[in-house]
C-alpha cells in the first residue's frame, strides 16, 4: 500500500549513489531524513525529485513523487526487496498509452486501491490533479463499510460507555454476507475491472460499480492478462480466479474462508496457508484427505501431495514473482500442448515435457475430468482468431450455468464477433435476462452488433434499462445510443435519462483519459448532443494530440451546422491520418453546401 516515505518505510538502498537502469543514470540521495531521486528521463535535463510516498513493502517497493501539475508518478528506480537490487519500474508493468515519455501516473489509474476514500480531482481545463484521500493504505471502512455508528457505540476514549449487547451489527462483516457479496468486498481491488460508478462500499453489489475486463475484449499482447482458457495470468486478479473455481461455484468458498486472518497481509505468517497444510482443502474434500496417495499418486509428504501445488500452481505472473492461481483448477497437459498454458505437473517436473504429463494424467485419471477445460481453451483460442468453428462451443458454454458467470460472459463477448450468424442473436437476447449480472452486461454490449435485428435488439435493450445492476443499465444505454436511439417516451424515457446521468458521471470520472474521452465523444455525438461531443473530442486531443479525433470533431461541428469550423479542421487533417479519406469525403459534402447569409 502507499505510505509516506520515511526512514521506517523506505527499504531501498539509497546509499548506492548512481544506478544505471535501461541505459539511463539515476542519482539516489538521502538528505536530512528525506529521500531524493535525480533523473533526466522526463525532460532531458537532470531534475531532483523528493520521494514523497512508497508503494509496496513485501516483494518490491516503488517510489512516488508529485509533479507541478499534480500528477503523482512512479519514478523509474524501483527496489527488489528479496534480491536487494535496483531495477527499472517499466520492467514489471508498462503504463497505459500516454503521449511523450512512458511513465506510470499513479493517480490516473492506480489510486483507487492503494489508499482509502480517495478522490482523483482532475481539472481538465488546467490539465492538473488535486488528488486527495482520507487514509494511506486500506482503512477499516474499505472492508467494513461506514463506521461512524460503530465508533459511537464503542468509543475508545470512554470506558464508561455501554455498547449494544450481542454481536456488532453496525458494521459489515464479510462472514455474515453470502458468498457473492462476501468475495465482492475483496474484488473491489483484487480484480481486473473498469470503474463504472464511484463509491463502492462493503456489502454493496460489485456490479453496481465495477465490470470485469474480460479476455475477449483485450487486444493481443505479449504480456496478456489471461491465459487462452480465460484463467488469470497477471497479478492482482485473485477474485476473478476464485470466481472461476469449482470451490466457489459449487462450494461457496470465499476469500476469507481461507485467508481467515485477513488483517495479516504477510501470507507466509498464516500457518494454515503453508503449501504442506492441506486442512483447508480436506475440510470439504474429506474422502481425499483420508486416502491422499490414492488421489495424488505421490508420497504423502511430497510436493505432489500438496493440494495447492497441484491445484493452485504458481502460474500467475506478479511483480518479479510468480503467485498461485486462484481458479483452483486441475492439471491439463493438453492445454499446454495446444495453447502453451502451464500445468502443475510440468511446473514441478521441469525436466519432463507436457506429453509425459499427459501420459501420467491418462494413466491416473479419466480424460473426462479435463474435457470441459480443454473445450474452453480451444473455443476461446479459436474465437480470438475469428474462427466460426468456435461458435457451437461458445453457445454451449453460455447456455450452461455451471460454467460460471466469467466463462459464460467471456463466451458471450466472443459471440459478438460472429454477430451475422443466425444462432447468435437469440442466445444474446436470452442472456439479457440471465441470473448473472455480468452475463447480462456483456450481452447488452454485444447484442447491438447483430445486423438485421435492430428492432428486436432495441426492444430487448429498453427492457434492460430497468435492470437492477447499474453496469447492465449503462451497457444497455450505450448500445441503444449506438443503434440510433436518442430518447424514449414515458417510464422508459425516465430510465433512459437516469442511465444517461450515470454515464455522464463515468465520463467525468475518466476526464483524464484520452481514450475514454474519445469514447465519450462518440457517445454524445450519437446522442445528438454535439456540444458535449465537441468538448469530449477536444479533451481527448488536449490529453493526447495523437488521438484520432479530428475527423470526429469536424463531424460534431458539422452536426451543429458550424460548417466553417468543420471545414477548417478537415482541411488540416494530413494525408497520413488514418481517417484522411473519410475527412476528404466529408469536406466535399461541406464544400457543396450553399453559403449561409
Amino acid at each position: 500500500m502507499v505510505q509516506p516515505a520515511t526512514a521506517a518505510s523506505v527499504q531501498g538502498d539509497f546509499s548506492r549513489g548512481v544506478v544505471t537502469l535501461r541505459g539511463e543514470p539515476y542519482e539516489l540521495k538521502r538528505r536530512n531524513g528525506a529521500f531524493y531521486i535525480t533523473e533526466a528521463y522526463l525532460t532531458g535535463k537532470p531534475l531532483e525529485h523528493r520521494v514523497e510516498y512508497t508503494l509496496g513493502n513485501r516483494r518490491i517497493q516503488l517510489y512516488l513523487t508529485t509533479l507541478a501539475d499534480g500528477r503523482i508518478i512512479v519514478l523509474p528506480p524501483s527496489w527488489d526487496i528479496g534480491r536487494k537490487e535496483w531495477f527499472h519500474g517499466l520492467d514489471i508493468d508498462d503504463p497505459e498509452d500516454e503521449p511523450g515519455v512512458l511513465i506510470q501516473i499513479w493517480n490516473k489509474s492506480c489510486y483507487s486501491c492503494h489508499v482509502s476514500q480517495q478522490e482523483k480531482n482532475f481539472n481538465l481545463e488546467a490539465n492538473a490533479y488535486k488528488t486527495a484521500w482520507l487514509n494511506f493504505g486500506t482503512n477499516c471502512e474499505r472492508c467494513h463499510g461506514p463506521g461512524s455508528e460503530h465508533a459511537a457505540h464503542y468509543p475508545a476514549h470512554d470506558s464508561s460507555a455501554t455498547p449494544p449487547k450481542g454481536p456488532a451489527r453496525d458494521i459489515v462483516l464479510q462472514t455474515r454476507l453470502d458468498a457473492a457479496r462476501n468475495t465482492m468486498v475483496c474484488a473491489q481491488c483484487h480484480s481486473f475491472r473498469d470503474i463504472y460508478v464511484q463509491g463502492y462500499a462493503a456489502g454493496a453489489d460489485y456490479y453496481d460499480y465495477f465490470l470485469p475486463v474480460l479476455e475477449y475484449n483485450l487486444a493481443d499482447a505479449g504480456d496478456p492478462a489471461y491465459w487462452p482458457d480465460g484463467r488469470t495470468r497477471r497479478f492482482s486478479n485473485d477474485a476473478l480466479g476464485l470466481w472461476q473455481s469449482e470451490c466457489y461455484l459449487k462450494g461457496g468458498v470465499t476469500c476469507v474462508g481461507c485467508h481467515v486472518n485477513a488483517h495479516e497481509t504477510e501470507i507466509e505468517r498464516n500457518p494454515q496457508l503453508r503449501p504442506d497444510a492441506n486442512a483447508l482443502c480436506t475440510r470439504c474434500h474429506e474422502d481425499i484427505g483420508k486416502a491422499l496417495p490414492a488421489h495424488t499418486h505421490h508420497a504423502p509428504a511430497s510436493a505432489g501431495s500438496s493440494c495447492v501445488e497441484c491445484h493452485m500452481p504458481r502460474s500467475v505472473y506478479s511483480i518479479k514473482a510468480e503467485i498461485r492461481d486462484h481458479s483452483m483448477s486441475i492439471p491439463v497437459p493438453e492445454n499446454t500442448i495446444r495453447h502453451e498454458i502451464p500445468n502443475a505437473c510440468n511446473l514441478c517436473h521441469k525436466d519432463r515435457d507436457a506429453q509425459w504429463a499427459l501420459a501420467r494424467m491418462n494413466q491416473w485419471y479419466t480424460p473426462d475430468s479435463r474435457r470441459k477445460l480443454i473445450r474452453r481453451a480451444d473455443a476461446f483460442a479459436a474465437a480470438r482468431k475469428n474462427d466460426p468453428g468456435s461458435i457451437p462451443d461458445l453457445l454451449a458454454m453460455l447456455a450452461q450455468p455451471a460454467e460460471g458467470p466469467l466463462t459464460r460472459a467471456n463466451a458471450a463477448g466472443y459471440l459478438g464477433r460472429f454477430a451475422s450468424d443466425p444462432r447468435v442473436f437469440p442466445v444474446l437476447n436470452r442472456a439479457l435476462t440471465d441470473a448473472e449480472p455480468l452475463v447480462r452486461a456483456i450481452a447488452a454490449q454485444r447484442i447491438a452488433s447483430v445486423p438485421d435485428a435492430r428492432a428486436d435488439a432495441v426492444a430487448a435493450l429498453i427492457r434492460a434499462l430497468a435492470d437492477p445492476a447499474a453496469t447492465v443499465r449503462m451497457s444497455a444505454l450505450t448500445s441503444l445510443v449506438g443503434l440510433g436511439v436518442r430518447e424514449l417516451p414515458g417510464e422508459d424515457g425516465e430510465r433512459f435519462k437516469n442511465a444517461r446521468i450515470l454515464y455522464d458521471a463515468r465520463a467525468a470520472l475518466n476526464s483524464d483519459d484520452a481514450g475514454q474521452q474519445l469514447a465519450a465523444g462518440k457517445f454524445y455525438f450519437l446522442s445528438a448532443d454535439p456540444d458535449r461531443a465537441i468538448a469530449a473530442f477536444r479533451a481527448s486531443l488536449k490529453l493526447d494530440p495523437a488521438t484520432e479525433a479530428q475527423y470526429l470533431l469536424a463531424g460534431a461541428y458539422a452536426e451543429k451546422s458550424d460548417l466553417t469550423e468543420a471545414r477548417k479542421i478537415l482541411e488540416a487533417i494530413p494525408a497520413s491520418d488514418p481517417q484522411y479519406e473519410k475527412a476528404q469525403r466529408l469536406l466535399k459534402v461541406i464544400l457543396a453546401q450553399p453559403p449561409h447569409y
